[in-house]
């Protein structure tokens, strides 16, 4: 069964591998297609793993430091849609979030994801993982009010 672990980061590649199409056409359309791929994942990760992880003290800064890289990238996100493509500073701003991105992705890899299998348990992985795809599945573009207790 798959974990939590093995989703993110096939939709990680999947994203970093849009932002490569992003850059190289420069379309609004091909930046909707990772919006809509990030936008149910940040929200996804905030609404059922992050909260697990924050409960641990070894995961705690790890976290607050995710919901930062979030927040960055949401702002990122809505700048870009409001923004014609043909605008000076479009690709500049793509080329900042999908940085912004590359950096989240490596911090979630190489430290969230190992503070986490230390602390939760394989078959925790598992459940948060099928939470996380029928939170998906459900998704419907909604935004979820982004205010949080930290």
């Amino acid at each position: 069964m798959e974990t939590i672990y093995d989703i993110l980061s096939k939709e990680h590649d999947q994203v970093l591998d849009l932002f490569e199409e992003a850059i190289s056409d420069g379309s609004k359309e091909t930046f909707l297609k990772i919006k809509a791929e990030l936008d149910p994942h940040m929200q996804g990760e905030e609404k059922l793993f992050y909260p697990v992880l924050k409960e641990k003290e070894e995961a705690r800064e790890s976290v607050l430091e995710g919901y930062e890289e979030h927040r960055i990238a949401e702002m990122l996100l809505s700048e870009l849609e409001s923004m014609d493509e043909k605008e000076e500073r479009w690709h500049a701003k793509i080329k900042v979030l999908k940085e912004s991105i590359e950096h989240h992705v490596e911090e979630e890899q190489n430290t969230m994801f190992e503070i986490s299998r230390k602390v939760l348990s394989e078959e925790k992985a598992e459940e948060i993982a099928q939470k996380y795809l029928e939170f998906k599945k459900n998704f419907k573009g909604k935004k979820e009010p982004s205010v949080k207790k930290i």
